[in-house]
């Protein structure tokens, strides 16, 4: 009876320490934490996450300089988890979040990765929220939350351009119309924003615009192209002041799913089926379909 009792209190501390430390593969893996709350079942360590964690290893980190963050798809939710690319440690957010109002803002960049919608978590849980959060002292720390931003928040308001358009259409259209028309159609059909109109808009544009790649452009507006379903892009306009008078110079932006920004010249068109077009610095004709 002695030694059926030794072997099963050493039994309970195998089980014990599995769940309270890190898992590793022998690809180096190491997920801490495995599991959340009365997760029994230490969701972020089971094998088919370990290899989606072992996929990404080599993927170009996207936030915070080191990592790449990882959605699960986890039926009706997403589920979020850090990679260092450096060290293979991965961390997992302790949230379940509502794939159709999900909006996901971070870079490579940033040490700060924001989320806005619904965020479930035991005792933790936040409607149409955005939540901000750190990697500190190897786990996801909660740094802000924004209650009700759906009543705060009118991105919905935006302009979009309408296709076909060009980077000349107000001059085209003074060609042939009163100047007072023309300034109805850019609003309605090409509106360009400032940077102060847009924090107004919405308090998201703060943080989607704080970036260096962005700041660095001293753009004066931003036009923006209809959202598809994983990427958002901006037309930046700066203006440059010559001799002659003032011209334009321009930068594609894409805003999500990675910021990525693009000089695209003095010119460009965007025709009916989202396809742009314009010369980058060697003069060299470029197309990409924005859709």
């Amino acid at each position: 009876m002695k030694f059926l009792k030794k072997v099963m209190m050493f039994s309970i501390g195998l089980v014990v320490s599995s769940c309270g430390f890190s898992k590793e593969n022998n690809q180096n893996i190491k997920v801490e934490p495995c599991g959340f709350d009365y997760d029994v079942d230490n969701y972020y360590c089971k094998t088919d996450k370990i290899k989606i964690f072992e996929k990404n290893i080599g993927m170009k980190p996207d936030f915070n300089k080191d990592y790449s963050v990882i959605k699960i798809d986890d039926g009706k939710y997403f589920r979020l988890a850090a990679l260092n690319q450096k060290n293979y440690k991965v961390y997992p957010l302790n949230y379940q979040v509502n794939k159709a109002k999900a909006d996901f803002n971070y870079s490579a960049e940033k040490d700060e990765l924001c989320i806005s919608g619904d965020l479930y978590s035991y005792r933790d849980t936040y409607l149409n929220s955005k939540a901000c959060f750190k990697i500190i002292d190897n786990a996801f720390v909660k740094v802000s939350v924004i209650e009700n931003i759906s009543q705060k928040n009118n991105d919905n308001n935006l302009v979009f351009i309408k296709t076909p358009i060009s980077s000349d259409f107000f001059s085209n259209c003074t060609e042939k119309n009163p100047v007072k028309k023309c300034e109805q159609l850019e609003r309605s059909n090409n509106r360009a924003y400032s940077l102060s109109e847009l924090k107004k808009i919405s308090p998201d544009f703060v943080n989607m615009f704080d970036n260096s790649k962005i700041d660095s452009l001293n753009a004066n507006t931003f036009r923006f192209f209809p959202k598809m379903k994983d990427s958002f892009y901006s037309i930046a306009e700066k203006y440059i002041e010559t001799d002659e008078g003032t011209s334009s110079e321009f930068y594609l932006i894409k805003i999500k799913p990675e910021l990525v920004v693009e000089k695209i010249g003095d010119y460009y068109s965007i025709d009916n089926s989202g396809v742009i077009s314009y010369k980058n610095e060697n003069g060299k004709l470029l197309k990409k379909n924005l859709k």
